[in-house]
């Protein structure tokens, strides 16, 4: 997951005419991006909720986080998308429409698939300097709220655009924050088996 973060300007490039066609893409109709981020965030606000306070405390052996690291590392990456996305990706030029995407189910289901491990690039990880919670998940709201509003401000010209996701492949703009919805969901489960792993201790 290493973005690219490029702060530019707000404005959008037009896309040249003529019109494009759309983008090639698996079959599959479109998903709502601000309803999947608004009930992706439902799911890490209950998973948040249930944490016991020693859940919050560092892991210990390597590799394994601690629910602060998790929401750690969901700031960071929430933020880094975001910064791609309103810094960079909207500016672009409009897509090639010879390039095939993803369906939106499948970025979904992707980025939600524990299954499947990802490693998250060394400025996505976590410093681990123990953050008190409240602050930890005020990045993750905030972040959020930002990216429920680029899906709703800039709806038409987010499937417009694309770029290379360093695991998935050519996804469009919305796509981009769908990936944002699935990763929430992934770290969802994965803090549910950390409580459940802690009570069976």
């Amino acid at each position: 997951m290493g973005y690219a973060v490029r702060h530019s300007a707000d404005t959008l490039r037009p896309c040249a005419p003529p019109p494009l066609p759309a983008p090639r893409r698996a079959p599959g109709a479109r998903e709502d991006v601000v309803a999947r981020l608004h009930d992706s965030r439902e799911l890490l606000r209950e998973a948040v909720a249930s944490l016991p306070q020693l859940a919050w405390a560092p892991r210990g052996n390597a590799g394994a986080w601690g629910a602060g690291e998790i929401v750690e590392h969901l700031a960071l990456t929430e933020w880094a998308v975001v910064e791609f996305v309103r810094g960079s990706l909207l500016t672009w030029p409009c897509h090639d429409p010879a390039i095939a995407l993803p369906s939106d189910a499948e970025v979904l289901r992707a980025a939600a698939d524990r299954t499947v491990p990802l490693e998250a690039p060394e400025r996505l990880r976590p410093a681990g300097q123990g953050a008190r919670p409240a602050a930890l998940w005020a990045g993750v709201e905030a972040a959020r709220d930002a990216a429920v509003a680029l899906a709703t401000a800039h709806a038409e010209a987010l499937r417009a655009r694309t770029a290379p996701h360093p695991h998935f492949g050519q996804l469009d703009g919305a796509q981009w924050l769908l990936f944002l919805a699935g990763h929430a969901e992934r770290h969802v489960a994965q803090l549910r088996a950390l409580v459940a792993g802690r009570r069976a201790a």
